[in-house]
């Protein structure tokens, strides 16, 4: 995990981003691109060419192939739609347009053609066995969301992904999110660069600029950098700000809040305090460890659901968010959540979830819940040429999309200053799967304890943690 330094950011810079270089957190500083380091006693610069990740990967005729991906979406939830995968014209959508060029490269350059098929949530595991018994390999490969992994794993859709070569040591995948969800050295899904998607799913939260300077608050950015940024710091500073202020008693919508969130984000907010639902012993068997938290676990709800400060947005039905009409100091909030907020008038500032202590380090974590996997379907056989396919479609996307993706589209219209853009490169940089969230072995129960502010997570666990420990097990014996 890379660490936030309490003397700044050693970030991915946008003029890295573009020639598809990554600069570590917390490395050395390397020698610039098209230099290397000279020899000893030499005081001579040596050029040597740096090649582009798309050059990494052998070029082949495939054919004329035409692989066909299955996408998700989220029960039509458009800021969670594919925009980057095989899209067939360009639109005015700059990531749309990127992927585009990535689909003609393809075609040019591998003899290949690229085809997407979208599938609601609810429908995927009725899709996969389709494409599974019916035996008509439909799909090649298919994103689906963390929601169906389970039913898609033990359901017997999908391949291990062994029998495919790729090397997931590249810049274009993610090794260490690869490898945390794995169980028993098999592995059935993959997150890279074939798409951007993923990377919505990613928990960030948002700070009212206006409302810090009007009170006299410290500076969210500046407790981010000196190790600050802690949950007990942001719910002193909730208290401190949140006022009855329209008259009417109790506090509504139109009162002053300090906290802004809602149900699906409660694992976030426990994940960014070191919170863990399963980890991997020392042999990497995935054990449940969340009964060791309850006393964390239940304290922290009680935070959270005071409601003289907090709300819960998804408890008011047909209410906007307090922090878009700019009555909220803080918003916790994903990255899907951009296109609403790249319009607001409020004047807001990014930064990640808080973490448990000045000691602790910032962690960044997924919804697992919509996050979108990439998979392959047990019916594709063609190893080797679906392993090419993959490295190339990812290595371009590395390279040409999600530079886009960063610049573009969370630079200039989410981010509105480049402490902010600093923090969201930090945000996707450091991201941690815990694979207890991702194959939602709680069953959503904690989160929904929102609903009815039910913040006695020692009665919650003592009733439903053997159910829990059940179903890792028998997810378990699918890995065995």
């Amino acid at each position: 995990m890379k660490r936030y330094r309490k003397n700044g950011l050693c970030m991915l810079c946008i003029g890295l981003l573009l020639c598809g270089c990554l600069v570590s957190c917390g490395t050395e500083t390397s020698p610039q691109n098209g230099t290397s380091t000279p020899m000893s006693g030499s005081t001579e610069t040596v050029t040597t060419e740096e090649k582009q990740p798309i050059e990494l990967v052998p070029i082949s005729n495939m054919g004329g192939k035409e692989f066909c991906i299955m996408t998700t979406n989220w029960y039509n939830h458009a800021p969670l739609d594919f925009t980057d995968i095989a899209p067939t014209e360009q639109t005015s959508d700059l990531i749309s347009n990127a992927a585009y060029e990535r689909v003609l490269y393809m075609e040019e350059a591998y003899n290949c053609y690229v085809s997407r098929i979208d599938v609601d949530t609810g429908s995927v595991t009725s899709a996969l066995a389709k494409n599974t018994l019916g035996g008509d390999k439909t799909y090649d490969f298919v994103y689906l969301r963390g929601t169906n992994l389970i039913s898609a794993i033990t359901g017997g859709h999908l391949a291990e992904t062994s029998s495919f070569e790729m090397d997931f040591a590249a810049p274009w995948w993610d090794a260490e999110g690869i490898a945390s969800l794995s169980i028993n050295n098999r592995t059935y899904a993959l997150i890279g660069d074939v798409s951007v998607n993923h990377l919505l799913a990613t928990w960030m939260g948002c700070f009212n600029k206006e409302l810090v300077e009007d009170h006299g608050l410290e500076n969210p950015y500046d407790m981010v950098k000196q190790g600050s940024w802690t949950f007990e710091n942001v719910i002193r500073m909730s208290k401190q700000i949140a006022t009855d202020n329209d008259g009417t008693p109790g506090m509504g919508p139109n009162d002053l809040w300090g906290l802004d969130y809602s149900r699906d984000t409660v694992m976030g907010i426990l994940s960014s305090c070191g919170i863990k639902i399963v980890e991997k012993n020392a042999d990497g068997v995935p054990e449940m460890v969340i009964g060791k938290y309850q006393a964390e676990v239940q304290s922290l709800l009680e935070q959270l659901y005071d409601r003289t400060h907090t709300r819960d947005r998804l408890n008011f039905s047909g209410s906007a968010s307090v922090f878009e009409t700019g009555h909220a100091l803080v918003l916790f909030a994903a990255a899907q959540n951009a296109p609403t907020l790249r319009f607001l008038d409020v004047d807001y500032g990014i930064v990640p979830y808080p973490k448990a202590s000045e000691e602790s380090e910032y962690i960044s974590t997924p919804a697992g819940l919509y996050l979108s996997l990439l998979t392959i379907p047990v019916t594709n056989t063609n190893y080797e040429t679906s392993a090419l396919f993959l490295d190339a479609f990812a290595a371009y996307g590395y390279q040409e999309v999600r530079p886009v993706f960063y610049d573009n589209i969370l630079l200039r219209k989410v981010g509105k200053d480049e402490e902010s853009f600093e923090m969201l490169q930090y945000i996707f940089e450091n991201i941690f799967y815990d694979i207890g969230t991702i194959y939602d072995i709680t069953d959503r129960q904690i989160q929904d304890t929102a609903r009815t502010y039910n913040s006695s997570f020692v009665t919650l666990y003592a009733n439903a943690g053997n159910v829990w420990k059940t179903k890792l097990e028998n997810l378990l014996t699918k890995f065995s």
